[in-house]
């Protein structure tokens, strides 16, 4: 399993993005065309984390994450899970993916962002589609973000409003979260 929908919803509708401090994408025609993840002050703060156990809460980040476009095939860098509280969704498709078999070793793709470090992009070709959901506004998913995943913008969609308040950590790994999650009556 590469992502699990949590059993509440939470609509977080009053937040302040305060500062951005990574961005994974291209800028064409003075345009940013990918995702940015900031700092975020909200009220819901003491909410969102009581997902999970106060002892645990200080390996969380707290962050918003803000996309406009299609992120390819990719694993996140450094976090290993994430917790997603969906604001916006653009209708967009969460793809998960597995390596062909018959790839020993994935091939680097021909642009990888200087931003990404312990994660990886991949080509299409060498990947087969395994899982996917559409999340809804307000819906919280459990992401395990070590698996190679995108975001695809519906078609003939140019540019997508998706945002979502993120918990991240790279301390707790998914099967890690999912127990975290279960202790307190969240999965």
């Amino acid at each position: 399993m590469n992502f699990m929908k949590l059993k509440y919803n939470l609509d977080i509708s009053d937040y302040v993005v305060n500062e951005t401090y990574i961005s994974y994408g291209l800028t064409d025609n003075k345009i940013f065309k990918g995702i940015t993840y900031s700092k975020i002050d909200t009220l819901f703060k003491s909410k969102i984390y009581s997902l999970i156990p106060e002892e645990h809460q200080k390996h969380f980040s707290m962050s918003v994450m803000e996309l406009n476009w299609t992120i390819p095939p990719h694993t996140d860098s450094i976090i290993t899970t994430t917790i997603n509280f969906y604001v916006m969704t653009g209708n967009c498709v969460t793809q998960f993916y597995k390596l062909k078999s018959d790839i020993v070793k994935p091939k680097p793709p021909n642009w990888v962002p200087p931003t990404q470090t312990t994660g990886r992009m991949f080509s299409l070709d060498e990947l087969d589609e395994v899982d996917n959901f559409v999340a809804n506004p307000g819906e919280i998913y459990l992401l395990d973000v070590t698996k190679p995943h995108s975001v695809r913008r519906p078609p003939n969609v140019e540019f997508v409003d998706r945002i979502a308040v993120c918990l991240q950590s790279s301390k707790f790994n998914f099967d890690e979260t999912v127990q975290l999650l279960k202790s307190t009556g969240n999965l």
